[in-house]
This record gives C-alpha cells, structure tokens and sequence, in this order.
C-alpha cells in the first residue's frame, strides 16, 4: 500500500458513516417499506370491493395493484452515505399516472400504519409540488426520507409525444390534479441509475471509495460542487474502468484529478455521457462552461499539491508525519493496543510483484489497520512452517505457510472468504508455487517422477501454460494445473521442468502423507575428498 492509499483510506474512514447512523437509516427506510406494503395492500382491496359491488357476481380480470412497488434510489441504494448524511430517497411506482389525489391517501394510510409501527417516531408531510411525501424521523437522528410517486406510463407518454399529432387529444384523458411530468420523469431516471450502479460500479473494488471521497471534495470545495451526484459517478466509473490494470484507492483518486485536469470537462472535450438514456444525452448539461473551466483548474492545482506530497492538503486532512522506525517500540509502550497496532501496520512492507493487489492488500482496503503476529515456527531448519494469525470482528483467524509473507497471505485470504469478498487468488503465491532452484532429477519422496505420480492419483489432468519470461537465454516458464478444484502453479527453465514442479506442488498439498519433498540432493550433492585422494594426488603431482 502507498502513501496515497493510506492517506485516502485515512480519509475515507472519517467520512465514513458511524455504526449508529447506519443502524438509524435502515431502521426508517425498512418501517417504511414496510409500511407502504400494508397501504398498498388496503387499497388493493379497497378497490376490489367497489369493483364486486358495482359488478355484482361478475367475474372479471384483476386489474394491476394501485401501488406497484417501493425501491431504494440515490444514496441508500449506491451505498454512498457519508458521515452526517440525513435526506434520503425513495420511489413509488404506481401502475396508473400519480395525482395529487393519491398522494394525499397514501400520506394518510402511511402515517396512520408508521404510528401503528413506532408510536411518536414519525411525521409525514405531503409535496404535491415535487410530487412525493416526505417522512421525517423526530426522534433520536433526525433523518428525511422523501418518497417519490412515480409511474412508467409518463415515460412512454414522454417516447410516444414526438409521434403524437394531436397532443391535446392526448392530455385530454388525464386527470385534472396529475403530478408534475418532469418530477415523476426524474424519479423513474434515478431507478435507472441505481440500476446501472449496482451493474457497473459495485464490481469496481476502488470505486465506492473514491466516489465517497469526491463526494466529500464536492461538499468541502464549492468549485466541485456542480459535479456531485450523477455526474460524479459516471467520471469516477469511466476513469477506473478505461484504465490498463486494477488500482487502488490513492492511485484511482489520482487519475480522476488527472483525467479532470487534462481537460475532459471542458466543452471541446469528450465529455461524460449518460448511458441510462437512449438518445444521445450529455450528463454534464447542467453544469455551465464556466465551472467547467473552474473544476478543471482546481484539479490542476490539486495535482501540482499531490506532486509536491500534500495530498493531505486535497484531501482536507491535517498533516501526519511519518515517524521513524526507531521509535515504534517507545510508542507503543505508551500507547493504547488499537493505536499501536495501526503504527506498526503503517511499517509493515507490502510487496506485490502484479499490479493486480493480493489477499493482504484486498484485506486491507476494506479493513485498513489490521495487525498481523507470527504465533508459532515448527518443522526442521531446512523446511519450516510458519503460523500468523490476525483477529477480525472478535474473531481470530490463523494459517500456516512456509514463509511469513506466504502464511501472511493464506491468513488474509482465509478472513476474505469467509467474509464472501474476492480474495485474487490468481496471483502467484508462495504456498503453491515451487522454486526452481533445484539441481538433479525432480522426484518425489517415493522417487517417482511427480507428473506421473499424480496422474496414477488424479487421470486426464491438464497442464496449460500460464507466463513466459525471461531473454532467450535465460527463460522462466510457469505451468498451471487444476485438481480438485485448485490451481497449483510450477516454475521451470522449460516447460518440462515446469510441469514437474506443478504437480509436485499438488502432491505436496493434497496428499502430504503419501509424498514429501522432492529428492534434490541425490545427484547434485558432490563427491567428497578423503584422505587417501589428497594423498594420491599429492604423489601424482
């Protein structure tokens, strides 16, 4: 991890939403949820007892429900919450076009089932003016949750207008008191952009938090503030996604202030497009050339900060030097655990031959801090085994690996999984993949040849070939096979040798008790000189 990773990370854990915000913002936004369902189902059967009564015993079609459905929207959808965030946003989609006239019956079913949830919690206000009802939490955290009525037959409407001849005779069936049109159309867009979030973004591993992170710059720094929301999502996904390889979040929150300050803005630029529209449509419409030019020059200047390693500066932060290595053993006696821990983690190397990040790395960007310790070294001088262990959540995970950075690995890949996050076990780890720096014959303990062993254990295995390196005279080959549904990698100085490495690493995994280490020093160990040699030379000479 690199001084900007660890400054954003920093960041990012200030602006980070408090346990206790959001325990408050799930528990109004699922009383809600709750709630509308209760009001939907009423008037559902509301209106299938008119209809029984006006039809007597005719037996009809069911007409579609009043109220369609409710769906998280805007912040609580994305997961993009920062600390001290209290408007929130919902949709309800109805089957029919809202009117004024449903908005008032569902605000009053909705208050009367929220006082039936939580007593004294709750007051609900109507906006037929924004076409939505908002609801505010009085107690404790107070939060707004604005509830915004919708309906996908104004979109249509909106696609059919240009192909509409007669547009009164359009409008002439709809009901007097209908809700603003580009109100409810701009509800049905932000379904369509948590939609595309959710498809797009939530893969990006460095992208919910670089777009925290702009979100802070953007409510800090009144120059960036025309680029907040939608826009600001799609920059922050276009640029993580056009780059050449996986960045963390330092080095993705650089090449946003760089993709910015080259000019992308700019109106001779390439702009940002929305890709929730059919048309051809430009997201940054709304923001004027002006505050282009001004966004543009400030992530100029924020770079010139970064390359001069004030970074901290962009970010709002105060400065934290570094302290040296010397003083860590002093600090630590004086200090609590946690913060002793993150001192030591900050020394910690990271090393990381792919670009792409490792278990440890992965582990850390979603839980900056954790303190790793070696518990225990057995097995003999020449092949040990090393156990680490680190606790997570009360819980304390361990793993063994025949180096430290190897069982490092294993341990943060353990704590991935079983947290279900991605764990990028393609990269080339320690635990399974053999040196090359072997001399002789490569046989396994029995003797046999390793390939040849493990396929009387495991048929019809397949060996691919995954790198090639090295100049002509020096290559590096690395085979790849699967068993049992794990990858185990061999390196070699040709592709034979390779393979003989991989499925020795198999053997050595899956079958420690049949198969040891392989046999090197049988033919490379040299012949020793006695005695009598030294003398028969000495008369020869």
């Amino acid at each position: 991890m690199g001084p900007y990773d660890r400054q954003v990370m920093a960041k990012h854990s200030e602006v980070y939403p408090s346990l206790e915000e959001l325990e408050a913002v799930q528990t109004i936004v699922s009383h809600v949820e709750c709630a509308l369902k209760i009001v939907s189902d009423q008037m559902d059967a509301a209106k299938d007892g008119n209809k029984n009564t006006e039809a007597g015993s005719t037996h009809g079609e069911s007409q579609e429900r009043v109220l369609r459905g409710v769906m998280r929207v805007s912040l609580v959808a994305k997961g993009l919450l920062l600390k001290g965030d209290k408007d929130l946003e919902l949709v309800l989609l109805c089957s029919n076009k809202p009117t004024a006239t449903l908005l008032t019956q569902v605000a009053e079913k909705l208050m009367a089932e929220l006082e039936a949830i939580s007593t004294g919690t709750y007051t609900v206000s109507q906006s037929p003016g924004d076409a939505a009802i908002v609801v505010t939490n009085i107690k404790d955290l107070i939060l707004t949750l604005t509830i915004y009525l919708t309906s996908p037959l104004v979109r249509a409407e909106e696609e059919n207008k240009a192909a509409e001849d007669d547009v009164e005779t359009r409008t002439v069936n709809d009901p007097p008191d209908i809700l603003d049109r580009q109100k409810c159309l701009t509800a049905l867009a932000s379904l369509r952009h948590a939609k595309w979030f959710q498809a797009k973004v939530s893969n990006l591993s460095s992208a919910v938090v670089v777009i925290r992170i702009m979100r802070d710059m953007c409510n800090r720094v009144p120059t960036w503030l025309p680029l907040s929301g939608w826009p600001l999502e799609l920059l922050v996904e276009r640029v993580i996604v056009t780059a050449e390889r996986p960045m963390g979040a330092g080095e993705s929150f650089r090449r946003v202030l760089e993709c910015v300050a080259s000019g992308m803005l700019l109106e001779d630029g390439p702009g940002i497009k929305d890709p929730c529209e059919k048309e051809t449509v430009d997201a940054l419409e709304k923001v004027t050339l002006q505050q282009r030019e001004d966004i543009t020059l400030s992530a100029q200047f924020a770079l010139r900060l970064c390359a001069f390693g004030q970074m901290h500066k962009v970010l709002g932060m105060d400065y934290k030097p570094v302290k040296p290595r010397k003083s860590i053993g002093a600090i630590s006696k004086d200090v609590t655990g946690s913060i002793s821990a993150y001192i030591s983690h900050i020394y910690i190397p990271v090393v990381n031959d792919d670009f792409s990040m490792n278990a440890v790395m992965r582990l850390n960007q979603y839980r900056p801090g954790l303190e790793y310790r070696l518990t225990s070294q057995t097995g003999p001088v020449h092949e040990p085994v090393f156990t680490m262990a680190v606790d997570l959540n009360g819980k304390t995970y361990e793993a063994t690996g025949p180096s430290k950075r190897a069982a490092k690995l294993n341990v943060a890949t353990k704590v991935l999984q079983d947290l279900g996050l991605p764990t990028g076990s393609e990269l080339k780890s320690e635990s399974t993949e053999t040196s090359i720096n072997h001399e002789g014959p490569i046989l396994t303990k029995n003797g046999k040849n390793p390939v040849m062993e493990l396929n009387e254990k495991r048929r019809s295995l397949k060996y691919e070939l995954s790198a090639e390196t090295g100049g002509s005279h020096e290559k590096c080959f690395v085979m790849e096979v699967e068993v049992d549904g794990q990858k185990f990698k061999g390196r070699g100085s040709n592709k034979k040798e390779a393979k003989a490495y991989a499925a020795l690493a198999a053997l050595e995994k899956l079958f420690p008790d049949d198969n040891g280490v392989p046999n090197t020093n049988r033919t490379s160990s040299k012949k020793k000189v006695t005695y009598t040699d030294m003398v028969i030379c000495h008369h020869n000479a």
